[in-house]
């Protein structure tokens, strides 16, 4: 029994040379996703996104289920040769790839690439004629859409190589009358207009081939504002001069032509990037954006590990391919792969040769030698070429072709400053919406749908980040029982994040791992111990302090780290982690730094000094406070003015509070009070009452822990005042009361006097009024009546300091 698969038309299915029925249209579109990857296995969810695209039906599996058995009976007289097999996480057609005609195609065209002449076009004539019409006629999904236009793209770049080689061949009048029609159809595609306009010529129509010219000079002009090519623009050129070279009558290289596609298969489930792909797909750059008219078309794609910058290379190549007829090759250079050092140019420009079509024994010996070749072989031809996963642009610069007809793409994780490219493109990660995107279009909408906050919970988990993202949402979908819900769970737990996004060596600590290790050890240790600072971003004074360096050999160190996209610079001068990066760094850092304590010393150290400093410059007159020495000295810079200090303070805050929360973590009892203390007055002024409150109770516990009277009754004066000033007057009531007995007890007369003043300020609150009498009369009557101004003149009790306002920059 013999079985035939037809797709390129009709989809049908012959057993036996008999037509039989396979089904209606959901059916085919079934046999479809397997027939296209035959012999792979399809994933059950795969399988759902090419039938449905994202809005499969309730019971969507079950449906399938059901659609493969029918199918199996379809196939069961054809043998067990046919089969769909049940596999590992989805199915597979099991087929000989000669009894299906869309891979027939494609091994008949790549069987041309590699024989002479007249075989060639004997092989693409075959090639084309299996062609019945539109690829899979009457079926229509998102993903069928896709497939069709690759596949039509296969199908025009066969039929211009086989006009290529019979023009070549002198067939120019049999070849006409086909010219016209498909120039009629694609009338602005320049090389079927240069076969038009030859075979024009060569049949002695010349007036006619010059018009032809013409008219596609006004349509590229009009359509989209550019001009013929320079291969056209020689044909035109040649025949007004009447200069023809015989030997080159083509408008293609007569030798070994090229016509190799070596690109991956584009991701199926690719999203968003829309701003990225729009800037790619763009013309490539020209003199008006200041690069030399003559120059090679180059982008460098960078980004940190997981940001997805191979897939977006590839997708935009299948895109980019019909403008590069001769060829689209593609080549990894292991920049960061595991177990393999990085391709050397010289073992690079031998796979790119050999793929250009020269012959072994005609590569050169030495680097400069086989770069040159390499650019004499592209110096006519328009290929595409991506150069994907870089080391070093040291590694890339041999590679590139000299001819402006050419495009490469390169991606790296390490920004390729040094290399003179025409267009840079550092990728970030997805925004949220087209995380939750992708997100759902792994797992699919029928899961997703019921749980949308959980899951953008999800993906902020994973730092947005696409290869997280795919992870999280792949882990799912292997785990049918879970909920979002769960998975949110096991990721909230920062010590294990990394865990649960842990796929072996395509997992992202295993990603991380790769970038880690192609940076140099000082680079290492300090980004190992950037990973311990507790705020969100920071400068190069801090990693100096942090690391135990110069600020300038810091600040050299941290921005190679920034070039290696394993720290991100928000903005000039300051510096941060992703999420999951800053994960990576500490659980490194935990592992293999004996001193972290030291190193977080000199951190809290630095920025201690720096707020009391800030604060002597706010107000001057405020007692000064130690609690013991410094625990660390960093020898901080000094603040020209109030100004310069108020505009650190609104900078650091979030990382002074940060510190302060890692002191109490450190059991740095004393640096949880003094940052208590130096921050109030800035606090207050600046409005920032909740953290006031927080840093002030911190400070609370940590004089009880010290067993400092003084301290807990001035503890509890600011958390009673703080609380005040959030309008929670009864506790802050309380507060204060206990900051009264404390500090009669202790003969504090300064704090006496300001729980006196601050107490005042609560009894006067209508809400407390009922209260207000008994208080005052308990806790602050003696303070009101002898204290006054004699105690805060003689013992230097802080005012209240007016600050200038925050300024607003528009």
């Amino acid at each position: 029994m013999t079985v035939e698969f037809r797709v390129l038309g009709d989809v049908e299915v012959h057993i036996d040379e008999h037509l039989v029925n396979a089904g209606h249209s959901r059916q085919l579109c079934v046999l479809l996703a397997l027939l296209v990857d035959a012999n792979r296995t399809v994933s059950t969810n795969q399988i759902l996104d090419r039938v449905w695209g994202d809005r499969p039906p309730h019971r969507a599996r079950g449906t399938v289920a059901t659609y493969l058995n029918r199918l199996r009976q379809v196939l069961a007289d054809g043998g067990e040769e046919v089969h769909i097999a049940r596999r590992s996480g989805g199915y597979a057609l099991a087929v000989e790839p000669n009894v299906v005609d869309l891979h027939r195609f494609r091994h008949l065209t790549g069987q041309a690439q590699r024989v002479d002449d007249d075989r060639a076009v004997t092989l693409l004539e075959r090639a084309l004629g299996l062609w019945r019409g539109k690829a899979f006629a009457h079926l229509d999904t998102p993903w069928l859409a896709d497939i069709r236009e690759t596949l039509d793209r296969e199908r025009f770049a066969a039929l211009l190589d086989r006009n290529d080689l019979c023009l070549r061949r002198g067939e120019h009048a049999r070849l006409l009358p086909e010219l016209v029609a498909h120039a009629a159809e694609h009338p602005l595609d320049e090389r079927l207009a240069g076969q038009l306009v030859l075979a024009l010529h060569r049949t002695g129509r010349r007036s006619e081939a010059l018009r032809a010219f013409q008219e596609t000079k006004r349509l590229l002009s009009e359509k989209l504002g550019i001009d013929p090519g320079p291969d056209l623009r020689r044909l035109h050129d040649r025949i007004l001069s009447g200069d023809f070279d015989h030997a080159a009558a083509s408008t293609r290289r007569s030798g070994n032509v090229l016509r190799r596609n070596d690109l991956p298969g584009d991701v199926v489930d690719f999203t968003g990037r829309v701003d990225e792909v729009t800037r790619l797909l763009a013309c490539p750059p020209t003199a008006a954006d200041g690069l030399a008219p003559q120059a090679v078309a180059v982008t460098a794609i960078d980004g940190m590990a997981g940001i997805g910058k191979t897939a977006l290379a590839v997708h935009i190549a299948h895109k980019l391919a019909q403008r590069y007829p001769d060829g689209q090759l593609f080549i990894d250079l292991h920049g960061h792969t595991t177990d393999e050092t990085a391709v050397d140019p010289m073992t690079a420009l031998d796979v790119l040769l050999r793929a250009a079509g020269v012959p072994g024994e005609r590569i050169p010996d030495s680097l400069d030698a086989r770069a040159a070749l390499w650019r004499a072989e592209l110096a006519n031809r328009e290929v595409l070429v991506v150069l994907d996963n870089a080391a070093s642009a040291s590694q890339v610069r041999p590679l590139l072709p000299g001819s402006p007809h050419c495009r490469v793409l390169i991606t790296s994780r390490h920004r390729l400053v040094d290399l003179d490219t025409g267009h840079v493109l550092s990728l970030d990660v997805l925004p949220a919406r087209e995380a939750v995107a992708l997100f759902t279009r792994i797992l699919g909408e029928h899961r997703a749908v019921n749980e949308p906050e959980a899951v953008r919970e999800v993906v902020r988990l994973c730092g947005y980040l696409p290869l997280a993202v795919r992870i999280a949402a792949a882990r799912l979908c292997t785990r049918p029982a879970w909920t979002v819900r769960h998975l949110v769970d096991r990721l909230g737990d920062r010590h294990q994040r990394l865990a649960e996004l842990d796929t072996g060596d395509r997992g992202a600590a295993a990603a991380f791992t790769l970038s880690y290790r192609r940076i140099t050890s000082d680079q290492q240790r300090v980004f190992r111990l950037l990973g311990l600072h507790p705020g969100s971003d920071f400068d190069a004074h801090a990693a100096a302090c942090l690391t135990g360096a110069t600020v300038d050999v810091a600040e050299k160190l941290v921005e190679g780290l920034v070039d290696a996209h394993l720290l991100q610079q928000p903005q000039p001068g300051r510096y941060g982690f992703h999420d999951l990066l800053r994960h990576y760094a500490r659980q490194t850092a935990s592992a293999t730094d004996e001193d972290r304590h030291t190193a977080l010393a000199r951190l809290v150290g630095h920025y201690s000094q720096l707020a009391v400093a800030a604060d002597r410059l706010l107000d001057p007159r405020r007692p000064r406070v130690h609690i013991g020495e410094p625990i660390a000295d960093c020898h901080p810079r000094p603040f020209g003015d109030q100004a310069a200090a108020l505009r650190w303070l609104d900078t650091e805050h979030h990382n002074l509070l940060a510190c302060q929360r890692l002191a109490v973590e450190e059991n740095w009892h004393g640096v949880v009070w003094q940052l208590a203390w130096t921050l109030d007055t800035y606090q207050r002024h600046r409005g920032h009452l909740p953290d006031r409150l927080v840093a002030w109770q911190a400070a609370l516990t940590a004089a009880v822990r010290l067993d400092e009277s003084t301290l807990v009754a001035r503890s509890h004066l600011h958390v009673g005042a703080a609380l005040a000033r959030l309008g929670r007057h009864g506790d802050a009531l309380d507060h204060l009361d206990q900051a009264r007995q404390l500090a009669g007890a202790t003969g504090d007369l300064a704090c006496t006097w300001d729980q006196a003043l601050d107490i005042h300020q609560a009894w006067h609150h209508p809400a407390d009024a009922d209260q207000a009498p008994y208080k005052i009369d308990s806790a602050g009557h003696d303070a009101l009546e002898t204290v006054r101004l004699p105690v805060q003149g003689a013992t230097g009790v802080p005012r209240r300091t007016r600050l200038p306002a925050k300024r607003t920059h528009t």
